[in-house]
């Protein structure tokens, strides 16, 4: 099935839609598949996008946002994708789920061009001795607050913490990023401690503005572990227990709304 205007997600026969309807700008959601759940919150606008689910019982919840939502998203079957609200897409960004595995994304993020996130390598390695394989898919974690530089590549099994820079043209596979730090480079590598990051752009600054801001005083962007805090193997260990996409959503509706500040803190 082909949707080109938000009125046809109303009958959508073996798949359901939830929330209120988005606002589609040169956008196409393609359903191939069943008991798939679609969730948008209020103010979802999907510019120059493109949605597939290619299978079935797979959860995409796309959160109210006050920015466009620029994705590329293929979603192959029984994959939960989550992205929370007000993360600026600045150019088209790709997300692909693979192999059961998820996404989950936190809230007043920065996507600069040409983000990619993958959870699979698509095809299959082994090891010549023992003929096992080697490249098991795993599911993507992206907390609050992440800024993504321009083509960065988000692969299989990375937990970025709340708070975390990402430098351009960066590679993370596997890997393991605390909150309010650095990381840049192929394959990534801690570049720096104890950052954090503000969301003005510096394009049309002058010398007074420079000087305005040498300092930055606020801790609302600094994000330390809590009794909130969500442990990310449990989230993903949780939402694969789960054969019913319905239940999934209860979970994150339950689970990931509602959260403290330091939810997706990581050290």
């Amino acid at each position: 099935m082909q949707i080109n205007s938000p009125e046809e997600l109303l009958n959508l026969k073996e798949n359901e839609f939830i929330g209120e309807l988005p606002k589609l700008t040169n956008s196409q959601i393609n359903i191939n598949g069943k008991n798939n759940i679609f969730v948008c919150e209020e103010n979802v606008n999907l510019w120059n996008s493109k949605i597939d689910f290619n299978g079935d019982n797979s959860v995409l919840y796309l959160s109210s946002n006050t920015f466009d939502y620029a994705l590329n998203i293929s979603i192959n079957g029984n994959n939960v994708c989550f992205i929370g609200k007000n993360n600026y897409f600045n150019g088209m960004s790709t997300i692909v789920l693979s192999e059961s595995k998820n996404v989950i994304i936190g809230e007043d993020c920065l996507f600069s061009y040409g983000i990619s996130i993958r959870v699979a390598d698509a095809h299959l390695i082994y090891h010549t001795k023992t003929k096992e394989r080697l490249n098991f898919s795993k599911s993507i974690f992206i907390g609050d607050h992440v800024w993504l530089g321009q083509s960065a590549m988000i692969l299989k099994g990375t937990r970025i913490g709340s708070g975390s820079i990402i430098g351009a043209g960066s590679v993370l596979s596997h890997k393991i990023v605390p909150s309010n730090t650095t990381f840049a480079g192929s394959p990534a590598r801690l570049t720096k401690n104890d950052t954090f990051w503000v969301g003005y752009s510096v394009h049309p600054w002058d010398e007074f503005t420079t000087l305005k801001y040498s300092k930055y005083t606020t801790d609302n962007f600094i994000y330390e572990t809590d009794d909130d805090t969500l442990d990310f193997e449990d989230v993903d260990y949780d939402l694969d227990e789960f054969e019913n996409p319905k239940n999934i959503l209860t979970y994150i509706e339950s689970n990931l709304l509602e959260a403290g500040k330091n939810r997706f803190a990581l050290k």
